[in-house]
């Protein structure tokens, strides 16, 4: 059971359950970003200029990841 604080005229069962799936992506990019793939910690910078850049430059290297392995993705294996 999903349970939502939205009206079912703003969001029906099924559009709540693939709100609900798409978590899961979301989730896995974070991990994917923080851990081993990207490695955006330990952030060592004080300037809070500096912080953003370093964040900004993490979530664009995510994408462009993201991106190649969609474009290369019917000519390669799928590892998942």
């Amino acid at each position: 059971m999903i349970r939502t604080s939205l009206s079912a005229a703003q969001l029906d069962a099924n559009s709540a359950v693939a709100v609900y799936k798409s978590l899961a992506h979301v989730e896995r990019a974070f991990r994917s970003i923080k851990t081993l793939d990207l490695n955006v910690r330990p952030v060592f910078h004080y300037n809070e200029t500096r912080v953003r850049a370093h964040v900004f430059l993490c979530m664009l290297a995510y994408y462009v990841e993201w991106h190649m392995c969609a474009r290369l993705k019917p000519v390669l294996f799928d590892e998942e």
